[in-house]
């Protein structure tokens, strides 16, 4: 019966110690959760799904589907590279630089120009290009007839590029290359969107041109 109670008693002075360190050390403060984003959005990309979110409030770039994947075809371009003779300034603040920026995409230059009125003229084609600046060449990697338009760009590094456009049916697309594997991949929202004006004429005219 001793043995007993002392041990019941080391049991109750342990169990009585452990709670005043639980309860008195200042040191010992919750953790924060941590949560870990596996991907950050693009401030391009976020800027394009803002656009269409206004009219589409369900619309969220993350239910694009994967349609094909094939190898990147390039075909020769008469798109002009920067700094290069005949290449038009106007142009310059619409390319899209790799990281690095020893590469950039071009999907502006074919597609329109200024016009007698001072507004932009529009091709019906539109044309994407792949500059690299080292080796001083420029490579057609995309090519849209008038019912479909590459809207936006940006790059995940030096190695992939995403284009993301829209259609005449309002349905977007993304298509995304990866230059070191020489995949393209093309994916597809699974529904059409309302808007008056595509995201194409907004991104013009917050560079100053004109849009009829």
């Amino acid at each position: 019966m001793k043995k007993f109670i002392f041990f019941a008693l080391i049991f109750l002075v342990s169990c009585t110690e452990k709670e005043k360190k639980v309860t008195t050390d200042p040191a010992e403060k919750p953790k924060p959760e941590i949560i870990i984003t596996t991907e950050i959005k693009d401030s391009i990309l976020q800027m394009w799904s803002t656009y269409y979110e206004q009219s589409n409030p369900n619309f969220n770039t993350d239910l694009f589907k994967l349609i094909q994947t094939s190898p990147i075809t390039f075909n020769t371009t008469s798109v002009k590279i920067l700094n290069k003779k005949g290449f038009n300034e106007i142009y310059k603040p619409f390319l899209v630089f790799s990281k690095s920026g020893d590469q950039y995409l071009d999907f502006d230059s074919y597609q329109w120009s200024i016009g007698p009125n001072g507004a932009a003229s529009f091709e019906a084609d539109q044309q994407v290009a792949l500059i690299d600046l080292k080796s001083k060449t420029a490579r057609q990697i995309a090519f849209f007839g008038p019912s479909y338009w590459v809207e936006e760009a940006y790059w995940k590094g030096d190695s992939v590029a995403v284009l993301l456009g829209n259609s005449y049916e309002k349905v977007p697309f993304k298509s995304e290359y990866n230059f070191k594997n020489n995949t393209l991949k093309y994916f597809q929202y699974p529904d059409t969107l309302q808007f008056d004006k595509p995201y194409s004429q907004i991104r013009l005219k917050s560079k100053g041109i004109k849009v009829d």
